[in-house]
């Protein structure tokens, strides 16, 4: 554990030759470095899990300590850099460092352009450090070094093809999103410091819990500038445009910010102060509705997209959602196994579907599509596997019982509407898969010409694909005494099984019905007034991009236009126009006659004296 601060350093450094160096190395050796990078951080960490399981004593909070120096100081106020480790970061890393490997070696065998590969393995660098930075420090400012890292570093990703109008645009768009929910992270701040007067996470979790009442009006606003911190890091409604502006990024770059780093962060914020979280119930209850409100927008959008890309991201975003869903329930140990289970799912889709727009010559539109069972089986088994995660196939897939377990907790906790959403989200978000899967496999051929792929492109996704099953229900993660472990009445949770077990057989059900053989029925069901709005709502994305110009870009740009010319430099311009005709009067006395030379100084005598004598 001692080589820790190598897991920072080393992404870091090679982030900085790429950028100083890439463009005049060969593709080949840039993937070389980028990989090995990848290949020693996971290395560094597999001695740090094997030295932290060799110390870890029974019954006890294994935290080990690594200073470094102090970063500055004022005062009484020391910000020392440090690195913590525990069993929630020890998590994370190996999260973090396993899926970058994976999704480092996918990039090497999918990119093609060297400009690409210099870019995407020098900004993910840069994107690893940073999240590593988040996970491993101990003090909540430090912290927001990696947080505005991994802004950057988003900005960076999807701005790769900044020569097109529309990536810039959607790069500067992201960064923006992304700082506006920072001004509440950085109040949570600095409200944590006037209040316990400090900024170390332990010492906070410490004095938070003697020092404050439970659901005290302190807490209630911490955790709420914290939790509007968190939203937009994990694309939360109504700060996902972000997460949907990837989608212009390449493939490996998307899988990396969808699934592995940026969303990564909010969440790990949120957990790691999951003790403060629990003592605001008012906090936990906003962020069920704000969940809900992301389930309902993503699901139902991705039903209605035709761009694969599209569908995949409102897919993963709608499976973001659950994991607050387990914060609402207090059940933080059920929330990391959530995490797991979406970082393998998501990263699963958006590999498969790099696949396949790489077989169909980067086509995205899948009503162009189809036909393509037989001409690639491999692909539509790969499918067929995401889709039984995603619709949570009864007692098979992990996702079942992590996202039953989630649920339920929701449904003893008397928040009905959110358990009801929670269900609905999986029908719908399975109804998106097998729409996706029915049109591209198995609807009449549209293309004839396909571009050919390297097996070894398959070889993360056979990995991954391991870990979607219910073996992997609930891993031993070492994470007690450090968030809470919540246990809730299994009594009658059997029935719910069966009705989530129902809402898997529906989707099936609908989507054979409506997308594998459409009917006239169908037709003209989908052609009634009523459904076509509903449709044309969730294909502009409920017009969100609309309303967000209606009441924040237009006054801007109206304000900006009011004061293009400066209003200090109006009346500067004004008291200067003043000046200049006083002047102009003044100027006109000088005639050349001494005696109205010797009139004015007369008079000015008489002034001056007049004021001296009455003043």
């Amino acid at each position: 554990m001692n080589l820790l601060y190598l897991t920072i350093i080393t992404p870091l450094l090679s982030f900085l030759l790429l950028v100083c160096l890439g463009r005049h190395l060969r593709p080949i050796n840039v993937m070389i470095i980028g990989f090995s990078t990848m290949l020693i951080t996971n290395l560094i960490t597999i001695f740090t899990c094997i030295d932290f399981i060799k110390n870890t004593v029974p019954d006890m909070l294994l935290v080990y300590t690594r200073p470094l120096w102090t970063w500055f100081s004022v005062g009484d106020f020391v910000v020392p850099l440090s690195l913590t480790l525990d069993g929630l970061s020890l998590t994370f890393l190996v999260i973090i460092a396993f899926l970058g490997l994976l999704i480092y070696f996918f990039a090497a065998s999918y990119l093609t352009s060297k400009k690409d590969i210099y870019t995407f393995y020098a900004y993910s660098n840069l994107l690893i450090a940073s999240m590593l930075t988040i996970i491993l420090v101990d003090n909540l400012l430090v912290m927001l070094i990696g947080w505005e890292g991994v802004s950057i570093s988003t900005y960076l990703l999807i701005g790769i093809y900044y020569k097109q109008l529309r990536n810039g645009y959607a790069a500067v768009k992201a960064f923006v999103i992304m700082h506006l929910t920072d001004i509440f992270l950085i109040i949570g701040v600095f409200l944590l410091y006037q209040t316990l007067n400090t900024l170390n996470i332990r010492e906070i979790l410490t004095q938070a819990h003697d020092n404050l009442a439970i659901d005290s009006d302190i807490i209630f606003w911490i955790t709420l500038m914290l939790f509007l911190g968190a939203i937009s890091k994990s694309a939360l409604f109504p700060m996902q445009s972000w997460f949907v502006e990837t989608t212009l990024a390449p493939m490996p770059a998307v899988a990396l910010m969808q699934s592995s780093t940026v969303v990564l962060a909010g969440v790990y914020l949120i957990l790691r102060l999951s003790n403060l979280f629990m003592m605001s119930s008012d906090t936990l209850a906003i962020m069920t509705i704000f969940s809900s409100l992301t389930v309902l927008f993503a699901s139902s959008i991705a039903l209605v997209q035709s761009d694969v890309k599209r569908i995949v991201t409102y897919i993963n975003l709608a499976q973001i959602s659950y994991l607050f869903y387990a914060f609402a329930t207090q059940n933080w140990g059920l929330s990391l196994n959530c995490l797991i289970n979406y970082v393998v799912t998501s990263t699963l889709l958006i590999l498969a579907s790099a696949i396949l727009l790489k077989k169909c010559q980067g086509e995205r539109d899948i009503n162009k599509l189809g036909g393509l069972v037989k001409l690639f089986p491999v692909l539509n088994a790969i499918f067929l596997i995401i889709m039984l995660s995603l619709s949570a196939i009864p007692w098979i897939s992990a996702s079942f019982y992590i996202k039953g377990d989630i649920i339920w907790g929701l449904m003893i906790k008397d928040h009905l509407m959110a358990g009801t959403i929670g269900l609905l989200g999986i029908l719908l978000s399975s109804l998106s898969i097998w729409r996706l899967i029915f049109m591209v496999f198995y609807h009449k051929p549209k293309i004839a010409e396909f571009a050919k792929t390297k097996w070894i492109s398959y070889c993360p996704i056979f990995i991954l694909l391991i870990f979607t099953t219910a073996i992997f229900i609930y891993l031993p993660i070492p994470v007690q005494s450090i968030i809470p472990i919540a246990k809730y009445d299994t009594n009658s949770q059997l029935s719910f099984q069966l009705l989530l077990s129902a809402v898997t057989i529906l989707s099936f059900v609908i989507a054979y019905i409506f997308y594998a053989h459409p009917n006239s029925e169908v037709q003209e069901v989908l052609n009634t007034p009523v459904v076509k709005i509903i449709i044309r709502l969730c294909s502009c994305d409920w017009r969100f991009d609309y309303l967000l110009s209606i009441i924040f870009v237009k006054p801007y740009q109206h304000l900006a236009n009011m004061f293009k010319k400066d209003p200090l430099a109006i009346w500067d311009n004004w008291i200067m126009l003043g000046i200049k005709k006083i002047n102009s009067y003044i100027v006109s006395f000088e005639n050349g006659h001494i005696r109205w030379y010797m009139v004015s100084i007369v008079i000015g005598s008489i002034i001056i004296l007049m004021l001296l004598v009455f003043i």
